[in-house]
């Protein structure tokens, strides 16, 4: 089995960028989903709301943090993003409520004109801490802004017998894997406990419960229910829909991965 697909996600339910290699860090790739968009609450912001959130992508360039609208090409930059010294401002993932910085260097009435609806920008800093679920983590794992777990494992097996079920071509980017492994039988990856990537060591502790963002098309931003459907009646458990494995990274020393390098899965 070898890597053939890497994903950074700067902006959380942004689109991302693919990547040749992908350094390594405790909560994730280096950049992936340290932004986010939230409400007046503090709240984050996703495609599940806002399924036009698809089409806008998110990449860096030096510390400034590009703001692309796909449709347009429209591209909004935002100088200095790495705000560690910024606002702190509470902040909510899902159950999850903790401390990040406010992104300043970009007026909010442009965020809302940018997004069509009132929201903020802010950074995960080094100061900001967000352990992993208790009930899945080892010590000291701790997670970005992702919704529960520094890095999503999928594999091109799981997507082909989707696509068979569900009786159309579909895109890997609808499922937001950090990391795609080439593997040919479905579903295999429910039994890895953990897996070598190059020289890297990852632990499993879950599948990944999927949510209505499989089912916008990264490409049009265009919902089809039937994605859900057709994955609900291939991978079910205790009535959780299923695609992919979570996943913690387990070096020691930074590192990083490589489209084409070696997987091994115990």
């Amino acid at each position: 089995m070898t890597v053939t697909e890497l994903w950074v996600y700067p902006v959380k339910s942004l689109a991302g960028q693919a990547v040749p290699e992908a350094e390594l860090a405790l909560r994730g790739f280096e950049n992936d989903r340290r932004w986010m968009l939230v409400d007046e609450n503090g709240r984050f912001v996703s495609q599940r709301e806002h399924a036009h959130l698809a089409r806008w992508q998110a990449s860096l360039e030096g510390d400034d943090l590009l703001l692309t609208q796909l449709d347009t090409n429209t591209v909004i930059r935002v100088p200095n993003a790495k705000a560690e010294d910024g606002e702190p401002i509470n902040v909510q993932v899902w159950g999850d409520n903790f401390t990040a910085r406010l992104v300043n260097t970009i007026p909010e009435k442009v965020l809302k004109v940018a997004f069509g609806f009132p929201c903020r920008l802010v950074y995960m800093a080094a100061d900001s801490s967000r352990p992993v679920d208790a009930r899945y983590a080892k010590e000291g794992e701790e997670v970005s802004f992702a919704d529960g777990y520094p890095y999503l494992i999928a594999t091109t097996g799981s997507l082909r017998e989707l696509e068979v079920e569900n009786g159309q071509d579909l895109s890997m980017r609808r499922f937001r894997p950090n990391i795609v492994v080439e593997q040919s039988e479905a579903f295999v990856e429910d039994n890895w406990k953990d897996v070598t990537i190059g020289n890297q060591p990852f632990r499993l502790p879950k599948p990944c419960a999927r949510c209505v963002v499989i089912t916008i098309d990264p490409d049009t931003a265009v919902k089809d229910p039937s994605v859900f459907a057709s994955l609900a009646e291939i991978h079910k458990q205790e009535r959780k829909v299923l695609f992919g494995m979570n996943a913690c990274w387990e070096g020691i020393m930074a590192g990083k991965i490589r489209v084409g390098d070696q997987v091994i899965a115990s």
